[in-house]
């Protein structure tokens, strides 16, 4: 029995003692997604690429190695870099450095600080040429919770309830946050002057050879930071022809309904800019495509809703826009609206644009017709005052002027004078070919009526010169048959016409001729007159356009109602110092309410139209067709 109870105590023991050989069970883990490494910038693409030093702006060249001599880096960026890459020519040329707007300012005595929501730091020419100079930016992600370089962990919608509006962009950062930030691929390039370098941080210089227009980032988020920045990849797409990249011209169409947030004068700015770069076609013919242009302008949605007639007239102006522009004519807002708002209002200015749909006329005036439908554009975009009157003048001019009417020559070189005659004779131009019918006729009258008129304007400044000469040769006067030279034609209107004849009539006996050895009937011969002035004198100093920024000040009357008789120490007081007025000659004689009276020429009545006077009312030079 002892030996039993030995053995079995043994037994256990050595059971103790004996390793487990039963295998471990596996260890399972949770099923977790790979984690992507984090985006690791391995710094710019550094390309040598030479650019002709006549190819850069001097001034830009001297500011940029002032700074790097100073120790602050300091590079070409932005449009102007991408330009001269394509080999085109900058509109401008932008600094971007290390050194604060104060720092620059004392680097230059001619740098003033602007700004408010990031300082700027603008350094003036006498030429009057600003060259901007920006402190490299850095994204501010406190607010908004993620970088602009790298997307988000899901999906973006424009349904989300966060605000991605950029409201606050005063952060300094480095070269390559600058860059990030920035916009498009071919926007975040760098050009180092001194090593003639480019510094590419975003695989700009890939989508120049692709010919691509790229958003930095997620495009959604991109585009609700900014929504300026969907006009601006049309504007890009169009000017420099190039493709909107796929997953870009999704974001576009899907967060285009975010443009209203932006502010309206940056909106209207952009799309200024859409024809004042050769591509006004091209950029309206992508706003269609992407839908952008119901966003812009929903009052004109229904007009160019379907491609029906509307759009092919808008076309042919933004065409006829495209060609004065690349001529190197000015485009000013006021012709861009007359071309949009053309097709809206030619049913109520009496034009039939459609062969099967006849013009109406409601009774209103042309200008009310057109101030009906400028006018909700322009309290929502906030269009200057000058540019609406330009598109009432643009197109009441090209109303009178079709269909073709008869017209008094006088009235017709009226109409000629008008400052918006050029551009309403370019829409004419433009719109002859597509429609036809009375445009064209119109257009051959008209032009036929320029070409007249420029000969007979031309024979009478040789007819004037060769007077001039006949009268330096021979100071006397010659003998005039029957006492008294060539009646002129008195003007038109004001109680002076008629100042010359009376003064005859209330002549000396020794003036009329009438004395006791000579009859009455016969007049004694006139005396000599002074050399007539020139017209441009006698008429005055040319005033500028209508729409132009000094005409309110050259139009006012140069003494208001209310004053009584200091005319002659008031003259300056309205306007009078912008512009000289030549007053007209003074009668001695009171006028019964106590003042004095003012001869010759009109006076505006306080509620026409402001039109300039006939003898400076030629279209300026950004006007001539």
């Amino acid at each position: 029995m002892v030996l039993k109870k030995l053995k079995a105590l043994l037994s256990r023991g050595s059971k103790r003692l004996r390793p487990d050989t039963t295998p471990p069970l596996p260890i399972v883990h949770a099923q977790t997604p790979p984690i992507a490494p984090p985006p690791v910038h391995r710094g710019p693409d550094v390309v040598h690429h030479p650019v002709a030093l006549k190819d850069l702006d001097p001034d830009a060249v001297r500011i940029v190695r002032r700074l790097t001599r100073f120790d602050y880096p300091a590079y070409l960026v932005g449009g102007c870099v991408r330009d001269l890459l394509l080999e085109l020519n900058p509109k401008d040329f932008d600094i971007a450095t290390s050194a604060t707007p104060r720092q620059v300012k004392r680097l230059f005595s001619n740098c003033r600080i602007i700004g408010r929501r990031f300082r700027l730091a603008h350094v003036y020419f006498q030429s009057g040429k600003i060259i901007e100079v920006a402190t490299f930016r850095a994204r501010d992600t406190a607010d908004n919770g993620s970088d602009v370089g790298e997307p988000e962990t899901g999906p973006a919608t424009a349904d989300d309830t966060d605000d991605l509006l950029i409201r606050d962009d005063n952060v300094f950062g480095t070269p390559e946050e600058d860059a990030l930030r920035r916009d498009f691929t071919i926007n975040a390039l760098f050009y180092d002057v001194n090593a003639e370098t480019v510094l590419d941080h975003a695989d700009g210089l890939g989508d120049l050879r692709r010919r691509l227009v790229r958003t930095i980032g997620d495009p959604v988020v991109r585009f609700r930071e900014d929504p300026i920045r969907i006009l601006r990849a049309i504007k890009f797409a169009a000017r420099l022809d190039f493709t909107i990249e796929a997953k870009t011209l999704a974001a576009l169409r899907q967060t285009r309904s975010e443009i209203p947030k932006a502010a309206a004068p940056r909106i209207l700015e952009e799309f200024n800019r859409f024809c004042r770069s050769g591509a006004g076609r091209r950029s309206f013919e992508l706003a269609f495509d992407t839908e952008v242009f119901e966003v812009i302008l929903p009052e004109l949605a229904a007009t160019y809703g379907e491609d029906g007639p509307e759009r092919r007239i808008l076309f042919a102006l933004l065409d006829a826009i495209d060609a004065r522009w690349n001529g190197g004519r000015e485009v000013y807002p006021g012709e861009i609206f007359s071309a949009l708002l053309f097709a809206a209002v030619a049913a109520g200015l009496g034009l039939a644009i459609d062969p099967g749909s006849a013009a109406r006329r409601d009774g209103r005036d042309g200008r009310t017709q057109v101030d009906d439908a400028l006018r909700p554009i322009a309290l929502r975009l906030r269009i200057a005052r000058k540019d609406q009157e330009h598109t009432r003048q643009t197109l009441t001019t090209l109303q009178r002027m079709v269909p073709l009417k008869s017209m008094r020559r006088g009235a017709k070189l009226a109409l000629m004078r008008r400052p918006a005659f050029g551009d309403a004779m370019a829409m004419l131009d433009a719109l002859s070919p597509v429609l036809g019918g009375e445009f064209a006729a119109a257009r051959i009258a008209w032009a036929e009526s320029i070409a007249g008129h420029d000969t007979s304007a031309a024979q009478g400044v040789v007819e004037a010169k060769d007077a001039v000469h006949w009268r330096e040769a021979d100071d006397t006067p010659g003998p005039v048959e029957g006492g008294r030279g060539k009646r002129r034609r008195g003007r038109r209107g004001g109680r002076g016409r008629h100042k010359d004849r009376l003064s005859d009539v209330a002549a000396t006996p020794a003036q009329t001729g009438i004395s006791a050895g000579m009859p009455a009937t016969v007049p004694a011969p006139a005396p000599p007159r002074a050399p007539a002035a020139p017209a441009a004198a006698a008429r005055g100093p040319k005033l500028p356009p209508v729409w132009d920024d000094n005409y309110f000040f050259a139009a006012l009357p140069s003494v208001p109602a209310q004053v009584g008789t200091d005319e002659e120490s008031d003259s300056g007081r309205y306007g009078g110092g912008v512009v000289p007025v030549t007053e007209a000659v003074q009668d001695d004689k009171p006028s019964p309410s106590g003042r004095k009276r003012r001869r010759g020429g009109r006076r505006h009545r306080a509620g026409g139209s402001i039109i300039p006077p006939s003898g400076s009312s030629a279209p300026s030079e950004g006007d001539a067709s």
